[in-house]
């Protein structure tokens, strides 16, 4: 099967655009193996199937062209902050597939896919100076990419008047940042950039960074206590603690992806009844709490509580702090995301039911 496609974006119609549109093909093909070949009566289908595809899409609108915009607090119009950017170009996504696909032992069913995609010419904000009178510079780098596995088995079979049918899935996916900015020429300057590290912001101090073999879920904590030598958290004379900014020097607490998902199907039918149930499981990545942070500087959490009726909180290995100096040092907006960051991982029963069909 072959596939072609042009798109003609209007934000590729600009005189500053390398292209005023994009092309992208797709090829795909299958092999019925269980018919060219003479397989054992085990296996009553079998398929291997292929496929590469490569998507355009289009940036953001005005980068290339001066825009106004209106500002209510000098009831003036004022040039939009982006510096106009030249050679322009669609971003682009490859992606490639591998698949099979098989009924086995009549009741059995399996659906295996492998795939790797890669991204590239992605506009963004490097954050990187620009002259007066702009505030952004954006360029077009970057290469991203994602590999992955889906899977899915299947078993069926009635047995008289019951009916069992079971299906899991599970999947996974790798993001890996190949590239941000490499070798890319600043407009006004003419001076070769590369970065290889990017602060994207985030809620308090704890930002997503993206770095050079990173994924772009990495999460990161700004700030840390303070630590002598052996890495004890360091008290001074007043019985407080010392928080220091660690920007340069930032602390991965993980990413926020999960390593894998699966879930399993199940439904039962027998003489009107049926019932069906499934479980769904997210395995690895972190979350970051934000409001367990703020109820514990307020002292108005579990947490807080059980620290005052313990007489204070443990450090160093038998050091004991006043609840309140640790609390309103590590918790709250601005305190510390390593204290308030956990394991994303659980396994729930995300749907169940019950019925029963009457006869007419």
């Amino acid at each position: 099967t072959l596939t072609g496609r042009n798109d003609w974006p209007l934000q590729l119609a600009g005189p500053k655009s390398s292209s005023t549109s994009f092309f992208f093909p797709s090829v795909g093909t299958s092999f019925v193996l269980s018919e060219i070949f003479d397989l054992p009566k085990q296996v009553s289908y079998l398929k291997l199937r292929g496929s590469f595809a490569s998507v355009g899409l289009p940036f953001p609108r005005f980068l290339a062209n001066p825009t106004w915009e209106w500002d209510q607090a000098s009831q003036t119009y004022k040039q939009k902050s982006n510096y106009p950017m030249s050679d322009l170009k669609p971003e682009r996504t490859n992606s490639w597939e591998v698949g099979l696909t098989a009924k086995l032992f009549n009741n059995f069913s399996l659906d295996l896919s492998l795939y790797t995609t890669r991204s590239f010419n992605q506009t963004f904000d490097p954050q990187v100076s620009v002259s007066s009178g702009y505030k952004k510079l954006y360029v077009q780098s970057g290469k991203v990419e994602n590999r992955g596995i889906e899977l899915s088995l299947g078993y069926d079979n009635t047995w008289k008047d019951f009916k069992w049918a079971s299906n899991f899935t599970f999947s996974t996916n790798k993001n890996k940042i190949l590239e941000l900015v490499k070798n890319v020429a600043h407009p006004e300057t003419g001076v070769i950039m590369n970065k290889d590290w990017l602060d994207m912001g985030g809620l308090s101090q704890a930002h997503f960074i993206l770095t050079e073999g990173g994924s772009l879920g990495d999460l990161y904590s700004l700030s840390d206590l303070q630590r002598d030598k052996d890495g004890n958290i360091y008290v001074n004379a007043d019985g407080e603690l010392v928080v220091n900014s660690r920007v340069d020097n930032s602390i991965k607490l993980g990413s926020v992806f999960p390593k894998a998902n699966m879930a399993w199907q199940n439904s039962f039918s027998w003489k009107g009844f049926d019932a069906s149930f499934l479980i769904s499981a997210r395995l690895g990545g972190i979350v970051y709490s934000a409001t367990q942070a703020t109820l514990d500087l307020y002292g108005v959490s579990e947490a807080s509580a059980n620290a005052r009726d313990n007489g204070g909180i443990i450090i160093n290995g038998g050091d004991i702090i006043n609840p309140e100096t640790w609390y309103t040092t590590v918790g709250g907006r601005e305190g510390i995301p390593q204290y308030y960051t956990y394991s994303a991982t659980n396994v729930r029963l995300q749907e169940a039911s019950l019925g029963y069909t009457f006869s007419k």
